[in-house]
């Protein structure tokens, strides 16, 4: 009798686990919007002589397009930084998100010795606003992004 309440148990619990543990498919429903990832502050380092870069990751938070997706975004007047003297960004304030693809990157080329040393009154920020477009605007929740320029 003890053999019978031991292999039903057992049964039981085999059974049990192969039914709990069904996955699921889950699929974005909402909006098609663009975001900063991550959307924290990041920190890029140069030195005296040889330039730094950083590359802003931008993701798209829905389908992929068929074809190059044009975005905005702007720099904002708390920014520290100043362009042509920490910073030039190639087409400021546009960048492409690829076709077919859910990333695009916004470079920020860092000029050397711009920043004199490594302390923290002297490092710079760059705020970057993302807009999107009149197609796909930008998330609500990260479309700021905030780099730390230090040498």
């Amino acid at each position: 009798m003890k053999n019978i309440l031991k292999y039903t148990f057992v049964i039981g619990l085999v059974s049990l686990m192969f039914t709990a543990c069904k996955k699921e498919r889950q699929t974005y429903k909402g909006p098609t919007v663009v975001e900063f990832s991550p959307a924290i502050k990041s920190k890029s380092q140069g030195t005296v002589t040889i330039a730094g870069y950083d590359s802003v990751k931008v993701q798209l938070v829905g389908p992929q397009r068929s074809a190059d997706l044009e975005l905005s975004y702007t720099v904002d007047p708390i920014s520290t930084a100043i362009a042509g003297t920490h910073y030039n960004i190639p087409n400021l304030g546009k960048f492409i998100l690829p076709a077919n693809s859910s990333f695009g990157y916004i470079r920020v080329n860092l000029i050397p010795g711009s920043i004199p040393n490594n302390l923290t009154a002297s490092q710079k920020k760059l705020v970057l606003n993302l807009t999107g477009n009149t197609e796909v605007p930008a998330s609500v929740n990260y479309k700021k992004y905030t780099l730390t320029i230090t040498f």
